[in-house]
């Protein structure tokens, strides 16, 4: 069962509207002009007195750098996290502070790029511009000192920037990181219906929504949008996050049963009753535990 401070916040999530926004897509549109004229959230004093912090605006959109002021450990990893938010929602004061949370724990930097969002961009736009940003900081860490993570559509994209290293012969990343992952754009697999009324924050007809938003011309089955369909050879060890509560369960579930087939990549589940979507980001017991587990997992791999 979940913790108290868990349910709490479970009760309380349709306050952020997430739910609404994605269970009605008709009115996305609309909603999505709304946030687009909002100021985004960017790293805070906080994160400022603790992290040298770099902004670099070079690349047509911001990209930001975490380092220690303390100084990184010795042989600790660089993180590049891929916020979530369906592909169409910026990053949030959650993301940042759990890319801080990560690099105190492993005395780690990290990359974060505020990437280019649909429906204004494609995935194909979208995926060419982490892949340079990939090969750039693979280029001044080592590939084998980064890990790729992210958290929902940010696993999806994490999973399909993989994919697609290991298909142009790029260096791969030490390892996976996947909060709960969004890895099937169709939202038609089965059990997903059953989980929806349990799930506080988002609904299937949004997913389908905001998937084709980002498809754009591409097809929701294609491995650049639901990497899910893609072929897991080759690619790096991951660890995968996902709750019960939450209707990308079946997405993990899939991706996990897909890796214990011979000849995949090393992998370590972690599925939790009754926890929410992201519940990793969130400070209740489970999430600090999610972030230890990871922290773990990236140190042993």
């Amino acid at each position: 069962m979940a913790s108290i401070r868990s349910r709490i916040v479970n009760a309380l999530l349709p306050l952020l509207g997430i739910r609404s926004f994605f269970a009605e897509p008709d009115k996305i549109d609309a909603r999505l002009a709304k946030m687009r004229a909002r100021k985004p959230e960017r790293p805070t004093a906080k994160h400022v007195r603790r992290y040298d912090i770099k902004q670099d605006d070079g690349r047509g959109y911001p990209v930001y750098t975490f380092t220690p002021k303390n100084g990184l450990h010795e042989g600790a990893p660089h993180l590049l996290y891929l916020h979530g938010g369906g592909y169409v929602m910026d990053v949030v004061g959650a993301h940042w502070n759990t890319v801080v949370r990560l690099c105190e724990m492993l005395g780690a930097s990290a990359t974060v790029p505020v990437y280019p969002l649909a429906p204004e961009h494609k995935a194909p736009e979208i995926l060419a511009a982490m892949r340079a940003l990939y090969a750039d900081v693979a280029e001044e860490y080592g590939n084998e000192n980064i890990t790729v993570m992210g958290d929902s559509a940010g696993g999806g994209m994490s999973v399909a920037l993989a994919q697609m290293l290991r298909d142009d012969g790029g260096g791969m990343p030490a390892q996976l990181v996947l909060f709960s992952p969004w890895l099937d754009a169709t939202a038609t697999a089965e059990g997903q219906a059953e989980i929806e009324p349990k799930d506080r924050m988002l609904a299937i007809a949004g997913l389908k929504g905001a998937g084709q938003m980002y498809a754009g011309e591409l097809p929701l089955d294609d491995p650049r949008i639901s990497p899910l369909f893609g072929d897991f050879s080759g690619l790096p060890p991951m660890a995968i996050f996902a709750g019960t509560s939450d209707i990308l369960l079946v997405d993990a579930r899939r991706l996990a049963e897909r890796l214990g087939a011979d000849g995949m990549p090393e992998f370590e589940y972690y599925e939790y009753p009754d926890m929410f979507h992201v519940w990793m980001l969130i400070g209740v017991p489970e999430g600090k535990r999610a972030l230890r587990e990871t922290a773990d997992f990236i140190r042993r791999t």
